[in-house]
């Protein structure tokens, strides 16, 4: 319950963060367009807010299995995690969204432990899928 507590206090600093100082000063504001700049990204750190907040309030009671309690591999992972994201992003400005996307998300998944393929399938295809469609098409915003 407590790293629930203090990772929802992180997720609620975090998205404060980007949406009073990150956002303004590094996304454009233009005065064209039914959909602002600014209006996703301060959504997604509202969104973040509220979902830290409810990790805060509504923290979970289930007991992992001790397979899960292991701690000494948790510092590890989260830098796996960290420097998959980092390569990922390199070889996005390398390659570009579309061929990074799905095998960076699949990557990512996977090292979760995500093994249902439908949720693997899911997430490595269609989300990245749905991100291109609603940056790239609907806000005409450029992806790398």
């Amino acid at each position: 319950m407590a790293n629930d507590r203090l990772t929802g206090a992180f997720f609620v600093l975090f998205g404060v963060i980007l949406w009073f100082w990150i956002i303004p000063t590094q996304v454009d504001a233009v005065d064209y367009g039914w959909v602002k700049p600014r209006t996703v990204p301060l959504a997604l750190a509202a969104l973040l807010a509220f979902c830290g907040a409810a990790l805060i309030f509504a923290p979970s009671s289930e007991i992992l299995p001790e397979t899960h309690n292991n701690h000494k591999n948790h510092w590890l992972r989260a830098a796996l995690f960290a420097g998959l994201l980092v390569v990922g992003l390199a070889l996005m400005k390398a390659f570009g969204f579309m061929l990074t996307a799905p095998p960076l998300a699949f990557a990512l998944m996977w090292l979760a432990h995500e093994r249902r393929p439908l949720w693997l399938l899911l997430g490595a295809v269609a989300v990245p899928a749905f991100i291109w469609l609603t940056v790239a098409q609907l806000l005409e915003r450029p992806l790398p």
